[in-house]
């Protein structure tokens, strides 16, 4: 079983255990040069949260058996600038190095133009699936997102408009690599060409795992956060729709269930008839409560009156 790390763990021995987190802590902005020191001091000095963090790293580490989405500590613009920085990974650096050494092995392998023109061609149409992905990701989903975080929601988009179309995008690398290995015609061991499987197949573990942190913990973390801003909304909208009342408008609902009509309510409080009638269209559309009945039922649950005071009325 492996080792879960901590905040007290050595960052080194992060590597030292599974070389391919030296991808994952590169992408949470945290340089190498760690010396001796701890998870905790690394990520406080460059400003990173720890729990996000360590989530992300031993969920990977555990071959994606732990649960990191219940962890309710975790940050999410942490997680997104994780995400955030893969994307540039891929995209600026990894696919085009890739695009790079492929050229250069079927140049040295294939005299035939029609299938260098191929190969190549299928590598740029997949680069173009991959960067229309996560250029998506990068301009709809996460501003999405963040103005969760911030209390304010699209209400025409969703997370699960996203889950709909979270394409798996690694697929076509395994493709790319079976032609090679398979249907390459080359006279003679081309080790450039072995450099570029390599690559290609370390970069679908590597999409991979982006893919699966995305749908285990960045997708149910967001769905946490829409359930979070729809209970928020509704308590802001419930005391919009059912305001207070003032001692105005009490002493005016207390006369109202008592039975009196805007003319004894008037000369009462030593108001105009004008005055009780535009009172009593503030109570009903704060309560939303059009009927003396309902009105009665509202006083006497709120304590306004007691049952003695209306008896009369009701008998």
């Amino acid at each position: 079983m492996h080792t879960v790390f901590t905040s007290s763990s050595k960052m080194n021995d992060l590597i030292r255990e599974d070389a391919s987190l030296l991808l994952t802590i590169t992408r949470f902005g945290l340089a190498l040069g760690f010396g001796d020191k701890t998870v905790h001091e690394v990520c406080r000095e460059k400003g990173v949260d720890v729990a996000t963090f360590l989530a992300v790293v031993n969920y990977i580490y555990s071959d994606f058996k732990s649960n990191p989405a219940q962890n309710g500590t975790i940050s999410i613009s942490d997680l997104i600038t994780y995400l955030k920085n893969a994307h540039s990974f891929f995209l600026d650096f990894k696919l085009p190095l890739i695009r790079k050494k492929l050229i250069e092995a079927i140049d040295d392998s294939m005299s035939e133009d029609p299938y260098k023109n191929m190969i190549l061609k299928f590598f740029d149409e997949y680069e173009q699936e991959v960067r229309k992905h996560m250029d998506y990701e990068n301009e709809t989903v996460f501003p999405y997102v963040l103005q969760l975080c911030e209390g304010s929601k699209n209400p025409e988009y969703n997370i699960a408009i996203f889950e709909q179309n979270h394409e798996n995008i690694e697929s076509k690398l395994s493709d790319l690599r079976n032609i090679l290995v398979k249907y390459f015609p080359s006279q003679q061991p081309n080790f450039l060409l072995n450099e570029v499987l390599f690559d290609l197949s370390d970069c679908e573990l590597d999409l991979d795992r982006h893919t699966k942190v995305e749908d285990h913990l960045f997708v149910p973390m967001t769905e946490r956060l829409e359930k979070k801003h729809t209970m928020v909304r509704q308590e802001i909208v419930a005391p919009e729709k059912n305001e207070s009342l003032t001692d105005r408008e009490i002493e005016i609902l207390t006369c109202v269930v008592k039975g009196m009509t805007n003319k004894e309510i008037a000369q009462q409080l030593f108001v105009s008839t004008h005055t009780v009638i535009s009172h009593r269209r503030n109570i009903t559309r704060k309560l939303e409560i059009h009927s003396t009945a309902g009105l009665t039922i509202y006083a006497i649950v709120n304590k306004l009156i007691s049952i003695d005071d209306i008896k009369a009325v009701i008998e």
